[in-house]
């Protein structure tokens, strides 16, 4: 059966609960997994420091720890010798299948870990309360920290699930590694470009001090025009490009895969 060309909202929808339902059994053992050893991490720490933004930090560390690992495996069926071809005649075009990806990678990870900390910090506040008498902040989904690193993770996971498409194993390591090269490649061209561009301008500056904040002498302060375009250039690539950019050859790599 040939992939039907048109865009419709509900078999996208009918994607993603599909490989929610395929899932169920590995989602349930891992939430439960999860939830033991982050009710052994409250319990202590109430114990002892009690910081008010542990489920917070919790949230975060999970999100982008499992988040990252989910994205890296969205695929997975792809690759298999067996339900390969069985995924790519699903009777659904290839934008659909791309996109029930992506939110499922993003929209449904970040909804669903944000409902899960919610429900665990009031079970897990409660018991405390009634064990020691004392319990951390519950978990804010709304929380302005929490908003911004959610909006972090979706443009950050972007790599990894264009590695997912185009790795059949070890896509997580193989991508974090490409990541690693470029950046450190990325980092030294920038610094030298900065070199010969502006020259005397950065007197003084060495080139760990791009990392420690360290070294800037008061001519810095002349570029501040060119270093707000800088900064504001950085976060479009990041925000913006780096996701767009992903998600897109992740469809076009899908496309070359089905012929």
């Amino acid at each position: 059966m040939q992939a039907k060309p048109d865009f419709q909202p509900t078999r996208v929808f009918l994607l993603i609960r599909n490989a929610l339902v395929l899932n169920r059994s590995s989602i349930a053992v891992t939430t439960a997994a999860v939830g033991g050893v982050l009710m052994l991490v409250s319990l202590l720490d109430v114990l002892g420091q009690c910081r008010p933004g542990l489920h917070r930090n919790l949230f975060l560390l999970v999100l982008f720890s499992g988040g990252t690992l989910v994205t890296s495996r969205s695929f997975k069926e792809l690759h298999d010798p067996i339900k390969g071809l069985p995924w790519l005649l699903l009777p659904a075009s290839l934008l659909e299948k791309t996109l029930a990806r992506i939110l499922l990678t993003t929209v449904v990870v970040i909804v669903g870990s944000m409902v899960f900390f919610f429900f665990f910090s009031l079970i897990s506040e409660g018991v405390n309360t009634f064990l020691f008498n004392r319990r951390h902040a519950l978990f804010q989904p709304f929380d302005p920290l929490v908003l911004k690193g959610a909006m972090t993770y979706t443009a950050a996971q972007a790599p990894f699930l264009l590695g997912a498409v185009y790795f059949r194993k070890h896509a997580l390591s193989k991508t974090t590694l490409g990541m690693l090269g470029f950046t450190v490649l990325f980092s030294l061209g920038v610094y030298v470009a900065a070199r010969l561009i502006f020259g005397g301008h950065l007197s003084g500056l060495e080139f760990d001090d791009l990392f420690t904040g360290a070294g800037y002498d008061l001519e810095w302060s002349a570029l501040s025009g060119l270093g707000r375009a800088a900064i504001i250039t950085g976060k479009v690539i990041f925000w913006l490009v780096l996701p767009l950019v992903s998600w897109t050859a992740c469809y076009f790599r899908l496309k070359e895969t089905e012929r």
